[in-house]
């Protein structure tokens, strides 16, 4: 409290303040006179500092064919399922690609049945009302002849 002490005697005007706020003053400063117990300033720990890694090179004998050789046998299986996963899922995805473009294919085809199909009523529909006009046409000249 030595630094409060020492502003507080020093730095503030207290003449200028009113009898109350130097009252209080006055007991402040009894109260850092009377406490003379002197403690030390609170300090961190001392943390051991992390040490770095130490990026050594890993030895792996290589084949005259090119295949790596080392490493322990989970190494090696946990490697193989890796690869045996990755080529499995390609293939699952490439099996969701044909089925996706076969659904699409049939989708196509029995949109393409409905369309021919209603083009084929729509001409027959069509080719009734020519013959029915013809018909009536040919009914209407004969009256007119009589």
């Amino acid at each position: 409290m030595h630094p409060v002490r020492v502003f507080l005697t020093q730095h503030v005007p207290v003449n200028e303040y009113p009898e109350k706020m130097q009252e209080w003053y006055h007991s402040a400063l009894k109260e850092l006179e009377n406490k003379v117990k002197h403690y030390t300033p609170l300090m961190c720990e001392k943390k051991k500092p992390v040490p770095l890694k130490q990026y050594t090179p890993k030895i792996v004998k290589v084949l005259e064919f090119g295949r790596k050789q080392g490493g322990s046998k989970k190494e090696q299986e946990r490697k193989q399922l890796i690869h045996r996963h990755k080529r499995e899922l390609k293939g699952a995805i490439r099996e969701i690609r044909k089925d996706n473009q076969f659904l699409a294919r049939m989708q196509l085809s029995e949109i393409m049945e409905r369309d021919s199909a209603r083009k084929r009523k729509v001409k027959e529909l069509l080719g009734s009302l020519a013959t029915q006009e013809g018909e009536w046409k040919a009914m209407k000249r004969k009256k007119g002849k009589n």
